[in-house]
């Protein structure tokens, strides 16, 4: 799938693409959820990540844009600012990762800048 182009994403995610973007998404989830705080990976999940849109730009590589403030929407999970920043980048990262692997596009083992 590797000869998927910006354009084509973005008019075509949600109705071609959506089961890869499940499956990216899933596999993130389930990764972030063997290594942290399970509540709070389900509060990043449900409360900010819902809102998330993936982006594939230009180089090939996927960036997922977050929602205004996505801190501040986190409730009903006890957790320090600077954790809950840690790992809302950790899972994207992962998202990232899992989207440039599903998607055939990128290198998905090469760090973000």
């Amino acid at each position: 799938m590797a000869d998927i182009d910006p354009e084509t994403f973005e008019a075509e995610k949600y109705r071609e693409y959506f089961p890869q973007l499940q499956s990216a998404y899933k596999r993130a989830f389930n990764r972030l959820n063997e290594d942290y705080d399970s509540q709070l990976v389900h509060a990043i999940d449900q409360q900010i990540l819902n809102e998330s849109e993936p982006i594939l730009e230009e180089d090939g590589g996927f960036t997922l844009e977050l929602p205004e403030n996505p801190l501040d929407r986190l409730e009903g999970v006890v957790v320090s600012d600077d954790r809950a920043a840690e790992v809302l980048d950790v899972y994207v990262n992962e998202i990232e990762s899992q989207l440039q692997s599903v998607f055939g596009v990128g290198n998905p083992d090469e760090p973000k800048a």
